[in-house]
C-alpha cells in the first residue's frame, strides 16, 4: 500500500506545479513574441485583484489602460532605426511587489525604397528655407517628446480616411538621385477635401503650416501615443483643443511638399515611429 500512498503523493504534487503555473500571476500576454523595427506589440496584463502593475521596456515606463478587474492593456513601439537584438521586458506589481520579466526579440526589417523627381527648390533648401526647417523640427519635436501620461484612448483606432494605400511606411526616400529620411508614416491617397477624422480621443497639441507637412494636426492620446496629420487643406481644429473618436479635424489637401492630394499618417508609441496601420490592425483586438 506504500506505494499507491507515494504515487497518489506525487500525483498531488504534479498538480499542484501544473495549478500553480496556471494561476501564476502577473501573466503577460504578447501579441508577437518578436517585432521588426517600426513593429507594434499589443501587450495585455493580467494582475491579482487590487494590483496596479508597471511595465518599462528599453529604459521607458509603458502605460498601461485598465479594463475589466485584473486585466490591463498598453503598446509597445519598436523605432524603425532601432537596434535589432534581445530586450527584457519587465513588470512588477504594487502592493504586492511581484516582479516578472520576458524576452521580446526585435529583428531587422528592408522596407525597400521609392524614389521621387521634386522640383529642385523643394529639395535643395536655401539659408532662408533651411533655417524655416530646422526650426519647425524642433517644433513638432519637442511636442512629440511630451504626453499625457494618463491614457485617453479607449478601444481600436480608426483609419482617418479610406484612401488607397499609396505611400507605404519605412521605405527609404531617393528624392532626385539622393538619399532622404525613410519614410516615417503611411500616404492615404483621397480627394481633395475629404473629411480627417481623428483615429482616437485625444487633445489637439500641435497645428501649424509647415515647409515639408504643409498644414499639420498633431493629437496626444495620452499614454505615449501621438498621431499625426500632413499634407491638409484645412485644419478643423484649435491647439489645446479636446477631440473624441472619429471627429473630423481637417480635409485632405496637398500642402507642403507633395505630389497631389493624399493624407500622410505617422504614429509615434512612446517616441518610436511605427507602422500606423499595424497600430488600427492590432487594436481591433480589444473591440
Amino acid at each position: 500500500m506504500g506505494w499507491i500512498f507515494a504515487l497518489c503523493l506525487a500525483v498531488l504534487f504534479l498538480f499542484a506545479e501544473v495549478m500553480g503555473a496556471t494561476v501564476s500571476l502577473p501573466e503577460i500576454l504578447l501579441s508577437s513574441p518578436y517585432a521588426c523595427q517600426g513593429d507594434i506589440v499589443l501587450l495585455k496584463v493580467r494582475v491579482e485583484k487590487g494590483e496596479i502593475p508597471k511595465l518599462t521596456w528599453l529604459e521607458k515606463d509603458v502605460p498601461m489602460v485598465a479594463l475589466e478587474e485584473g486585466n490591463w492593456c498598453g503598446f509597445l513601439g519598436t523605432d524603425l532605426k532601432f537596434a535589432p537584438g534581445t530586450y527584457p521586458l519587465k513588470i512588477s506589481t504594487t502592493p504586492s511587489g511581484r516582479e516578472k520579466s520576458v524576452e521580446i526579440k526585435i529583428e531587422s526589417k528592408d522596407y525597400g525604397e521609392r524614389r521621387l523627381t521634386l522640383p529642385r527648390e523643394m529639395v535643395e533648401l536655401d539659408a532662408v528655407t533651411l533655417r524655416r526647417v530646422r526650426k519647425e523640427a524642433a517644433a513638432i519635436n519637442s511636442v512629440l517628446e511630451r504626453t499625457s501620461a494618463e491614457p485617453s484612448w479607449k478601444g481600436p483606432f480608426l483609419k482617418p480616411v479610406e484612401g488607397e494605400l499609396s505611400g507605404i511606411f519605412g521605405r527609404r526616400n531617393i528624392i532626385n538621385g539622393l538619399a532622404r529620411s525613410p519614410h516615417s508614416g503611411v500616404d492615404l491617397k483621397a480627394g481633395r477635401g475629404v473629411p480627417v477624422k481623428a483615429m482616437n480621443h485625444g487633445k489637439v497639441v500641435f497645428t501649424s503650416d509647415q515647409f515639408f507637412s504643409g498644414l499639420s494636426v498633431v493629437v496626444d492620446h495620452g499614454g505615449g501615443i501621438h498621431s499625426m496629420y500632413f499634407h491638409l487643406e484645412k485644419i478643423l481644429v484649435q491647439e489645446g483643443q479636446q477631440v473624441t473618436k472619429g471627429e473630423i479635424i481637417g480635409q485632405v489637401g496637398s500642402t507642403g511638399r507633395s505630389t497631389g492630394p493624399h493624407l500622410h499618417l505617422g504614429v509615434r508609441v512612446n517616441g518610436a515611429r511605427v507602422d500606423p496601420l499595424r497600430l488600427i490592425d492590432l487594436s481591433k483586438e480589444l473591440e
